[in-house]
């Protein structure tokens, strides 16, 4: 299927995106996205077949966007710690903020797993890499001491996500989640041997 012209889909994904969240995934329709976007039902449907497609489109996108801003989190000149912890923002807030505050986020997350569960496979597995990537680099510039820590890069990316996984929570708001990032941020750095900014 064609995608459509970028400023029409940024609509219907904009359009998407708050009717979801207000209304949940099965109470949005197709004609109250194309209502939302400004668009003519016809119009939508030529440009895609069902919500489902509109759905994993958008998942597509956000998927897209966290990592390239993650990219650019980690390409800044920050302290490690700095460099780290906003990129796990970068990656994570906005699904979170979505799955916490909205009052269909469980409906949301497990439309996602059902409709885009490869997708966001695929996509978990190059965050991964890439952090892994960033243990590398931050060992070779001496900002850790990995073998101090007696891991290696892939077994220091895999602990810090697994930990990164489990600040999610009964009762987390998207505030607590922040604060509770920093905070592991700065231990997980302080123990293999990297210096942490203050601030953080």
């Amino acid at each position: 299927m064609t995608r459509p012209p970028i400023a029409t889909r940024e609509r219907i994904h904009h359009a998407a995106f708050i009717l979801f969240c207000r209304y949940g995934f099965k109470r949005t329709s197709m004609e109250d996205i194309a209502a939302e976007a400004g668009l003519s039902r016809a119009a939508l449907y030529l440009q895609f077949r069902n919500k489902e497609d509109i759905f994993c489109d958008l998942a597509r996108e956000l998927n897209a966007q966290s990592m390239a801003q993650a990219e650019r989190a980690l390409a800044e000149k920050q302290p490690f710690a700095e460099r780290l912890r906003t990129a796990i923002e970068a990656r994570m807030l906005r699904l979170i903020e979505v799955a916490l505050d909205s009052p269909h986020g469980t409906e949301l997350v497990d439309e996602k797993n059902r409709l885009c569960g490869e997708l966001w496979a695929a996509s978990e597995r190059a965050f991964h890499e890439l952090i892994v990537r960033v243990f590398k680099r931050a060992s070779r510039a001496h900002e850790i001491d990995l073998a101090a820590a007696g891991l290696s890069a892939a077994e220091t990316a895999d602990l810090f996500l697994r930990a990164v996984s489990g600040l999610k929570g009964s009762g987390v708001t998207t505030e607590i989640y922040r604060i509770r990032l920093a905070a592991l941020v700065k231990v997980f750095v302080a123990g293999i041997g990297g210096a942490v900014a203050a601030r953080i």
